[in-house]
């Protein structure tokens, strides 16, 4: 809109790039975290999951790294931050989002399905918490 409408060049801030990265991986995390407390419903019609061909360790360990990994890209968009203030509360935010993740990991039962879904809903509400942090980011 800003090219053809505003006849403006097209720029894709800092807060746009990370904001693009977070959602998309939560995206990720959240569509192969559906399907790993239904495994065998997958397996009796036939549908071939990634969490049906690997296994529930396997696509729980992915979906860990990638978020991990995007609370590792966030903390460097904060550190190479020209203000302070935001440099400080991205920082401090996605390092204890990240260890809190890394503590609730602990307790997952993936035997448990009810386990399994209470952790899918945590994923839900670290990604509301992204949102109030995205806006922060400079």
């Amino acid at each position: 809109m800003q090219t053809f409408v505003l006849g403006r060049q097209t720029d894709f801030s800092r807060p746009l790039i990370l904001g693009t990265i977070v959602v998309s991986m939560f995206c990720v995390v959240v569509a192969l975290l559906k399907d790993v407390p239904d495994i065998e419903g997958d397996k009796k019609f036939g549908i071939r999951s990634l969490a049906a061909s690997l296994g529930p360790k396997k696509v729980f360990r992915i979906c860990i790294c990638l978020l991990e990994m995007v609370y590792i890209i966030a903390i460097v968009f904060g550190a190479t931050s020209s203000r302070p203030w935001s440099k400080l509360i991205t920082i401090l935010g996605h390092s204890v989002l990240a260890l809190f993740l890394w503590k609730q990991t602990m307790s997952v039962d993936l035997q448990n399905k009810f386990s399994v879904e209470s952790f899918h809903i945590l994923i839900w509400q670290l990604l509301s918490a992204e949102y109030m942090l995205l806006p922060l980011v400079r």
